[in-house]
């Protein structure tokens, strides 16, 4: 059976938090509306949300939704949890934060809730998996996906005849010859330090098992042991992108990317209306991140 390409998809997940917040919760209005405060952190999604929010509240008479998606959203939840000013839903992606945050105790347990019957279980095989330490329950609602892998510049690939790379070897040959060529093969925004996990995700998902958190809490294997190959071609992705790429943000990136400064953008789906709205005319595709080299080993 060929591997499903959607494992190296990165879950965003809303979140019923705990009842340890139940006092909080549910607030009533000037108006006597119960106010329902829904906190996320994909800031490119603000204007989806927001016609979410004005939808949710032209056709609820009794209940007032409260959206909420600030810069550097993570550290303010992160800050408003420790003084207990808890929201009653969290949007976040399926990484570590959201595993310390289940770890704490900090989330409901929705299994009562029909509407997880409506989730493919392949999705709600990929929240349990972000568990650090296995729990009884569902405490998480998987509401989008976003592949991880690489964009490209397809004019650019097209008047070079540059072919899409099938293996590591491949591709690493490819950023050769790009940057042979007086271009830019990768960039990367890893001021913004979770950008890193893009790359990260799209190599380790064809180079290590998808239940290594857990194993390793486990006391079953190490990160060094699961994680080195993994980590030995992120360190060689770096000699092919712009100088100090710690000194770009994921907006910079962004713009370099829609502006032609390089051929290649390892990242998330989620950045194509960010590139596009730099230059909406960029001729975008995608390919798969080759960490193997054989092609069919590449999820």
């Amino acid at each position: 059976m060929k591997k499903m390409k959607f494992k190296a998809a990165a879950l965003t997940l809303a979140l019923a938090v705990s009842s340890l917040s139940a006092g909080c919760s549910g607030t009533e209005s000037g108006s006597g509306k119960t106010v329902v405060k829904l906190f996320h952190y994909k800031q490119e999604a603000s204007e989806v949300f927001s016609e979410i929010e004005d939808r949710f509240n032209e056709t609820h008479d009794d209940i007032e939704l409260k959206i909420e998606s600030p810069n550097e959203a993570i550290t303010v939840l992160k800050t408003r949890l420790v003084r207990e000013d808890y929201p009653d839903i969290v949007g976040i992606g399926g990484d570590m934060d959201y595993s310390n945050f289940l770890d704490a105790d900090l989330f409901m347990d929705i299994s009562d809730f029909e509407g997880v019957n409506n989730i493919k279980p392949e999705y709600m095989e990929m929240e349990e998996e972000l568990e650090l330490i296995p729990k009884e329950g569902t405490y998480a609602l998987p509401y989008m996906a976003n592949c991880a892998g690489v964009l490209y510049n397809r004019d650019m690939f097209e008047e070079n005849d540059w072919e899409i790379p099938e293996t590591w070897s491949k591709f690493i040959s490819l950023c050769e010859e790009i940057k042979a060529g007086g271009t830019t093969p990768l960039y990367f925004g890893f001021k913004d330090s979770w950008t890193c996990l893009s790359p990260w995700n799209s190599l380790v998902v064809s180079l290590a098992p998808s239940d290594t958190c857990s194993q390793v809490s486990s006391g079953n294997t190490t990160f060094s042991t699961e994680y080195a190959e993994t980590a030995e071609k992120m360190k060689a992705l770096m000699g092919y992108c712009e100088p100090n790429p710690y000194a770009y943000s994921y907006n910079d990136a962004c713009i370099a990317f829609a502006r032609g400064e390089a051929a290649m953008y390892p990242i998330g789906s989620y950045a194509v209306p960010q590139i596009l709205s730099v230059n909406p005319d960029m001729n975008i595709d995608s390919f798969t991140l080759p960490a193997c080299e054989n092609e069919e080993d590449n999820l």
